[in-house]
């Protein structure tokens, strides 16, 4: 079994292997002069596999099964989100064509098990009855007004388990379940005896690849085609990454974070639609500019739709106030409620709020004071008027990626899955 080690986002570079650290940045994976990881996936090296959990996990977190849902986790945001030129390539999925590839032939062996050839044979009266092909070929004795076929061409299927397409596909399965370890797992057990039996295919790729195009082109089941088409392309994807080495992740998890959060939470409200856009005067004509307009995080609402939570997911540290958000992203919420509140018109209470990864609740809230108060307590406190508060939750990455890969919603209504309720109590609402 493949040896996984554990580490997190934004760990420090010097608390890494050295030789892990190095390849790291062979891969750009690691800027020169980076001091801290900015890496959530995985990576191969000659010790196992790297395993980098979101930032702010728990130790306890580090488990097979955990990595696992990881991995499912970045497959399927990755793989509902588009890709268009404007993001860049930053915020694609590092190894998404690999994933899908060993994901897709995972299920097709579950689904299928191992490649079979098929081959119809015609023979004369052993077997079902090809009246196009015998009316063809043969002769009838005239009888009366209809003609007697004393024999027929009939056809067979034979079934050739053993044949190179065979253990090019038992080669391959058996290259991903060593790539991914236990990745994959619990998709489909890729170690059973006929796989370990299965005789190895020619050692060439290139090889591989003209076998595969032979047996392409004498392929007529659906199956068997995609089949072969998805290992070519796994083939040829192993041939430009120059080896085996597992390399699935991402630099921006900060995005996968907001987009699990806005998909988990429930009692979603779309406002995005009504919220103002900017205009540009261009010469007597002002032009609006919709794609440039307010887009909140997430808004969702309470059972009795009396109370707004506008909701900013936010991939900080956030255990100190240092660590947390600064000036324009509490400047961004305040915006959001004023433009909320002229939606809903004031018919329903709308407060503001962040969530973080974590698992301890570091921060109450955020507000603005006077300048120059350092540290004061709550009676002292010289508050500025007119922005209010935003109130600061945690939610457990794990947590999370779990609800995600699973299509589940977060229980808001007790600290099980974020910590800090999102609609407290109106009366202590304004408790620090």
């Amino acid at each position: 079994m493949t040896d996984m080690m554990y580490y997190r986002d934004r760990d420090s570079i010097t608390s890494l292997p050295n030789k892990l650290a190095d390849l790291m940045r062979r891969r750009g994976l690691i800027a020169p002069d980076q001091p801290w990881v900015h890496y959530c996936g995985f990576v191969s090296w000659h010790e196992g596999i790297a395993v980098f959990m979101p930032r702010n996990s728990s130790i306890e977190a580090n488990t097979t099964e955990n990595a696992s849902m990881l991995l499912q986790a970045l497959g399927r945001y990755y793989s509902h989100k588009s890709s268009g030129a404007s993001e860049g390539r930053d915020n694609e999925l590092i190894g998404k064509t690999s994933l899908s590839l060993a994901s897709s032939l995972m299920e097709d062996y579950r689904a299928n098990g191992l490649y079979v050839r098929r081959k119809k044979h015609h023979t004369l009266n052993q077997g079902r009855a090809d009246w196009k092909k015998t009316i063809f070929r043969l002769t009838p004795y005239p009888s009366n007004d209809t003609p007697i076929y004393l024999d027929t061409v009939t056809s067979s299927t034979r079934y050739v388990s053993d044949c190179e397409t065979a253990r090019i596909h038992s080669h391959v399965l058996k290259d991903i379940q060593q790539k991914y370890g236990a990745l994959l797992s619990a998709q489909v057990d890729c170690t059973n005896d006929r796989l370990e039996r299965m005789p190895e295919p020619i050692p060439s790729l290139e090889g591989q690849l003209a076998a595969l195009d032979k047996e392409l082109s004498a392929s007529y089941s659906e199956r068997d085609i995609q089949l072969i088409g998805m290992l070519q392309n796994y083939i040829e994807d192993k041939i430009a990454t120059e080896g085996a080495e597992l390399l699935v992740g991402t630099r921006k998890f900060h995005n996968v974070w907001e987009g699990m959060l806005d998909k988990c939470l429930p009692g979603k409200k779309e406002i995005n639609s009504q919220l103002p856009v900017p205009y540009y005067q261009q010469g007597e004509y002002f032009i609006e500019v919709p794609r440039k307009g307010q887009k909140t995080d997430t808004v969702i609402e309470n059972e009795d739709k009396s109370r707004w939570a506008v909701i900013d997911a936010k991939y900080y540290d956030a255990s100190s106030p240092i660590s947390a958000p600064g000036w324009h992203d509490l400047v961004k919420q305040y915006f959001y409620k004023t433009a909320a509140e002229k939606v809903c018109e004031n018919s329903v209470s709308i407060s503001l709020h962040f969530i973080f990864p974590g698992t301890k609740h570091h921060l109450n809230n955020a507000k603005v004071g006077e300048r120059g108060q350092k540290k004061v307590s709550f009676p002292k406190f010289k508050e500025v008027e007119g922005y209010g508060e935003i109130l600061c939750h945690y939610c457990d990455p794990i947590v999370l990626i779990r609800k995600y890969t699973n299509s589940l919603k977060l229980n808001i209504t007790d600290d099980n899955d974020i910590i800090g309720k999102l609609f407290p109590p109106v009366e202590n609402s304004e408790t620090v």
